[in-house]
């Protein structure tokens, strides 16, 4: 086994490890919004959607306004 093939490995368990204890101390301190859908164990798109639909249909209930601004934020964030 070459050496870069165990500093690969080596960062990757690494990564695991920052990342379970950052996620834990995340979920257990209540620093993420509740808005907040991703990158989180009990969340997901569906949840997301169904949060959408739910804010819009109570604001058409109540005979409301309601305005919404969709980014998509993804290619300021690839690296190259």
């Amino acid at each position: 086994m070459q050496t870069d093939s165990l500093l690969i490995l080596f960062s990757k368990v690494f990564e695991k490890i920052i990342y379970d204890r950052l996620l834990k101390r995340i979920e257990t301190n209540n620093i993420l919004a509740v808005e907040q859908f991703d990158f989180r164990t009990s969340s997901s798109t569906e949840k997301a959607s169904y949060k959408l639909i739910d804010d819009i249909l109570n604001v058409l209930n109540n005979r409301m306004m309601d305005v919404g601004i969709f980014l998509r934020l993804t290619e300021g964030f690839q690296l190259r």
